[in-house]
């Protein structure tokens, strides 16, 4: 007898794939004909395994799993599969690079600017974020998250608990997943279909939940696949604090797709959504996202039609209908080298039926013009901008305005992926890492105050570029002013913009000082340079009494006066000393006089 709780699952499920329904014809086109290895709509079936069998009395997915398509779709000029892989390295390396940070921990108020151990706290925290990330396999299904994201625009990556690496993703491809959305238009509630071998359903589920048709299958064919239906939506009703998975805010169902399952195989839940459901536009109320791809399908259709043209074109001319005697019916060899024996008498020879002469130059420059559209329609000319140029005299000026103008296509698109995959990827990452205590205690001063994710890739700053620019020109141009006023620089609070030139550069924050940490600095240097003054003015004053006290002498034995009258003496107005008996002062007061 089937429970409650999977009828109610698979009810939910069927309304999902009925509503995705009418996107399935546009991603089928594009499967065809821009990833013919990618995507599963093969009728109602989205993993496109074959027809169910009979296993020991078990319906069951064929043996073989059949995990794509592996025939090259209706594709003969490749140039839109090529552009799909370009903006798909482009689109990582610019959002979420390996090689480079892309994100950085700040708290909203700001308060890290001034405090030394919530900034180096937040540092630690983003450190365990980037190690988290590479010591899994995220920036491999990234990539794999991109390409289907740039051709069907909708793409879900499947993040999980690893009890080896923390935590670990599956890029799902179009057609295993269906779609429900909230009341303010985020994806909530995910239900995916998969195959699994009866010995991986045991293993991670338990022999004992099996159906009884699976359990017959692991017995005699343990790796024969399965067809598995895995629910993630919001738990209607939940006590919360309670440490089972019953008690999560998103509660998980996962079932056998035969109807012969009796029941649910497992039933848990997740403190944050798992699936990471990212779109390239979306369109009014839609679930699903529109993409690059649907926007250049009518442009790979044309092109495929173009050079299938272009090739029986070649074809006849390489190889033309041929006119052949009777004579020849049964014993005409065309091979290269060939002979081909002729009576003597016979007048008449093989030669074409007709001569073409098609300006195959002409359709490859207009083959040319259609395959520039593609590339254009994903943004190969932004990413690929001085390859495809090909020159090499291009200014510093040149290379940022050029950027910049075509970052402003991307600009929406990079906002819409920050804010439906990024956000959650980092907020489940490190609510996965504070579970398993892999993150350093919080310190006091941080107890109230909200973090946010500032985003520092390639992409997101060559968006600030702007503001960026507009602070150093500025402040180039009240320094040369400042030449003729130099009031004017008091206009400028340079402080704050080196501190806004390192937040929009990304620079981290260990490397900024604060505001309180410059001040102390400031003090004790003008605390230095006034003891330096002090003692430069105390030696400056010791020399001048000694030169007064030598000048007073002399002066005073010279010309018969007192040693106050010296003062007022010259140095070119002392007599030389012209007999032995002159008075003459002391060497080592001279020699002090003198230094």
């Amino acid at each position: 007898m089937t429970s409650q709780r999977l009828r109610d699952a698979r009810e939910a499920v069927d309304f999902l794939e009925r509503q995705r329904s009418p996107w399935e014809e546009a991603w089928r086109d594009i499967a065809a004909y821009v990833l013919p290895r990618r995507g599963r709509m093969h009728g109602r079936d989205p993993l496109g395994a074959s027809a169910p069998g009979a296993v020991g009395g078990s319906s069951g997915v064929s043996g073989t799993h059949r995990s794509t398509d592996m025939r090259g779709g209706r594709v003969i000029d490749a140039t839109a599969t090529r552009a799909v892989r370009i903006l798909a390295a482009g689109m990582q390396g610019g959002l979420t690079s390996p090689a480079r940070p892309w994100f950085r921990l700040r708290l909203a108020d700001g308060a890290d600017a001034e405090s030394g151990p919530a900034r180096r706290w937040l540092d630690a925290v983003e450190q365990r974020l980037y190690w988290a990330l590479a010591r899994s396999n995220f920036y491999q299904a990234s990539h794999a998250l991109y390409t289907e994201l740039a051709a069907f625009g909708s793409a879900d990556l499947y993040q999980e608990v690893d009890p080896e690496r923390l935590t670990r993703f599956a890029a799902l491809t179009c057609g295993e997943f269906s779609w429900a959305c909230d009341a303010a238009g985020r994806v909530d509630t995910v239900a995916r279909r998969m195959l699994m071998t009866a010995r991986q359903l045991a293993e991670r589920y338990g022999e004992a939940h099996l159906s009884t048709g699976t359990r017959r299958m692991l017995r005699k064919e343990p790796n024969r696949h399965v067809e598995v239906v895995h629910l993630v939506r919001p738990r209607a009703v939940r006590t919360p604090g309670h440490g089972s998975g019953l008690h999560m805010p998103f509660e998980s169902l996962v079932f056998e797709a035969d109807g012969a399952a009796g029941d649910l195989l497992h039933e848990g839940g997740f403190e944050e959504f798992p699936h990471l459901a990212a779109r390239w536009d979306v369109t009014g109320s839609d679930v699903y996202g529109r993409s690059p791809g649907m926007d250049v399908l009518p442009d790979v259709k044309m092109l495929q039609e173009m050079a299938r043209s272009q090739l029986l074109a070649i074809h006849k001319v390489v190889n033309p209908p041929m006119r052949v005697p009777t004579g020849f019916k049964q014993r005409l060899n065309l091979i290269p080298g060939a002979q081909n024996y002729v009576a003597p008498g016979q007048p008449e020879a093989v030669a074409p039926l007709y001569q073409i002469n098609p300006d195959i130059a002409a359709v490859t420059r207009k083959i040319d013009d259609v395959r520039k559209a593609v590339r254009e329609g994903f943004f190969n000319d932004l990413f690929l901008m001085f390859t495809a140029d090909g020159r090499s005299n291009v200014t510093a000026a040149e290379v940022a305005e050029r950027g910049q103008e075509k970052l402003l296509m991307l600009g929406p698109v990079i906002e819409r992926h920050q804010t439906e995959l990024l956000d959650p990827l980092l907020t489940r990452t490190y609510g996965i890492l504070r579970r398993a205590g892999a993150l350093p205690p919080n310190p006091p001063e941080l107890e109230g105050l909200e973090m946010r994710v500032e985003y520092v890739s390639a992409l997101a700053q060559a968006q600030r570029l702007g503001a960026a620019q507009s602070i150093r020109q500025f402040a180039a141009e009240v320094t040369a002013l400042s030449a003729t006023a130099p009031g004017v620089l008091d206009k400028i609070d340079f402080d704050q913009a080196v501190d806004e030139l390192a937040s929009i550069g990304g620079v981290p924050a260990r490397v900024v000082r604060s505001d309180a940490e410059v001040l102390r600095l400031r003090a004790e240097r003008e605390a230095v340079q006034a003891a330096q003054g002090a003692a430069v003015a105390h030696g400056a004053a010791g020399a001048a009494s000694a030169l007064a006290r030598v000048l007073g002498v002399e002066g005073g034995e010279d010309r018969g006066g007192t040693p106050g009258a010296a003062a007022s003496v010259t140095s070119s107005a002392l007599p030389r000393p012209s007999a032995p008996s002159a008075p003459i002062a002391p060497v080592d007061r001279v020699t002090e006089a003198r230094a």
